[in-house]
């Protein structure tokens, strides 16, 4: 089940006895077991009746699961970092098995794996782990075949969308879409982050029926994709009095050469892509679904590479691609190297705006 199908779970008191959580949304997770915790322990006895283990023993984990609650329905059993559901998947399923069960505790009433068939009515017994968890193992696939695997993975657009509008709610204020995909490519789409940053937003914009893409630009703290994106466009652009400052603020600031140069070649790539699709009449949500990227992203990407030919994109991408060959290949220094293609890039821009207007 995804997160939501879990939400509904504690919206109709339908809690199951067992789950495990995993996915690369670790704010999701942390969320998601804090609200389960609200839900089951509400009473004066919610820190006794609850039971956090870090990869425990099987028989630690049974004897948490069988202590009657105290003043509760039940007990919240969280298990972390279980090394039954860690590590790199072995070669064949056999290698497996010998590998999730030690011998000490492979066969008999310590065996995990077959108690959770047994669990008690009075516990919910939660599987926690950072990231994804091993799908070959024993005990993930008793628990998938158990109904109890939780997935809580990046949320697309249109639901990231949908939850940035609900936590400006929560401070009175509404978003529009276009500024909501905004602030998620500016900072990115990690919930935990996106949550800090909409807080100082809601802070600054105090008092504002809506939050606008200036609250958003002098407030947050933008992400390094996004000021990458924002160098190429300047670069694409070919403002050179915006793009070289910039540059040389993200070099200071610790920003790699090679990985601003490998930024820099994705972004011609984007502008070739959408320059070839939008010569087809591609239209521009086919464009941004190829490209990977919102649809105010497109309108800039498509804007900035109309003011090329395809002989020109494709010359600057084969430049961007050249010039990291270079690099790697020892036979130019990488000092200088980003400040070298930047000027060559500048300059083909300008070359083809003469070009445009002869």
């Amino acid at each position: 089940m995804d997160f939501q199908e879990f939400y509904q779970h504690i919206k109709q008191r339908t809690i199951a006895r067992l789950y495990l959580f995993e996915g690369e949304e670790e704010y999701g997770k942390d969320s998601a077991l804090a609200d389960l915790k609200k839900a089951l322990l509400s009473g004066p006895m919610a820190m006794v009746n609850e039971s956090v283990l870090t990869n425990p023993t099987n028989s630690e984990i049974i004897a948490a699961c069988e202590t009657l609650p105290l003043m509760e329905e039940r007990r919240l059993v969280v298990v972390k970092e279980s090394q039954q559901l860690l590590g790199r998947a072995a070669a064949k399923a056999s290698t497996d098995e010998e590998e999730d069960a030690p011998a000490s505790s492979a066969k008999g009433k310590d065996d995990l794996v077959p108690y959770l068939d047994r669990l008690p009515d009075t516990v919910c017994l939660v599987f926690f782990v950072r990231g994804k968890a091993n799908g070959s193992k024993r005990l993930y696939k008793k628990i998938r075949e158990l109904g109890g695997l939780v997935n809580f993975d990046i949320l697309d657009q249109s639901r990231l969308n949908r939850w940035v509008e609900r936590e400006f709610a929560n401070y009175d204020l509404k978003i529009d879409r276009q500024t909501a995909e905004h602030l998620i490519f500016a900072v990115g789409k990690e919930l935990l982050t996106l949550k800090g940053e909409i807080a100082k937003i809601a802070a600054f914009a105090h008092g504002q029926e809506l939050v606008t893409l200036q609250d958003i630009d002098a407030i947050a703290t933008l992400s390094v994709e996004y000021r990458v994106f924002d160098l190429s466009d300047k670069v694409a652009d070919g403002r050179a009095g915006e793009a070289l400052p910039l540059m040389q603020e993200m070099l200071k600031g610790g920003e790699s050469r090679l990985m601003l140069l490998a930024l820099l070649q994705r972004h011609y790539r984007q502008l070739l892509l959408a320059r070839i699709m939008t010569q087809d009449r591609a239209s521009q949500t086919s464009i941004a679904s190829e490209l990977s990227v919102p649809g105010f992203v497109v309108r800039r990407i498509v804007n900035s590479a109309m003011g090329y030919s395809i002989d020109q994109l494709k010359t600057a991408y084969l430049q961007c691609i050249h010039q990291e060959y270079l690099i790697k290949s020892g036979q130019i220094a990488e000092e200088g190297s980003l400040e070298q293609l930047v000027l060559e890039l500048i300059a083909l821009k300008k070359e083809s705006a003469v070009q445009r207007r002869a």
